[in-house]
């Protein structure tokens, strides 16, 4: 009788549960991704120098652009908490004063499950984040 009501809870708990774990991932990542680009922004402002960040599943890159390119800044990206990334532009570059390149209204969506976020650049490079 114990384990029947036991089992009875546990099937009533555990799709709140896994929402509750989908909708951490989706925030962890989503804010991964904010420090990733606020870091490769002010390390453009720091350097005067443009910054290329390259978004994908597996990873986020941010490269200086230059005579010759180099990644000075590599992470792993949002499948590693088996979060989903649906990006308007893959590139996004920074002018050395930390403005956007045509990355005005860029918009990334992250999903796992039920739960998504969304991020937005401006054209004044600033990042917004949507829950």
């Amino acid at each position: 009788m114990v384990l029947a009501i036991v089992g009875v809870l546990s099937a009533l708990t555990f799709p709140r549960t896994a929402g509750w774990l989908d909708r951490m991932a989706v925030s962890r990542a989503g804010g991964e991704i904010a420090a990733f680009y606020q870091t490769a922004r002010f390390a453009a402002i720091f350097r005067s120098q443009r910054v290329r960040l390259e978004l994908g599943q597996d990873s986020l890159r941010a490269v200086l652009e230059g005579p010759s390119d180099s990644v000075f800044l590599q992470w792993a990206g949002p499948a590693r908490h088996g979060v989903s990334l649906t990006a308007t532009r893959a590139l996004i570059r920074i002018q050395s004063n930390g403005l956007g390149l045509g990355a005005a209204n860029t918009k990334l969506v992250l999903k796992k499950g039920m739960a998504a976020e969304s991020l937005t650049t401006s054209r004044l490079g600033r990042l917004k984040r949507w829950r």
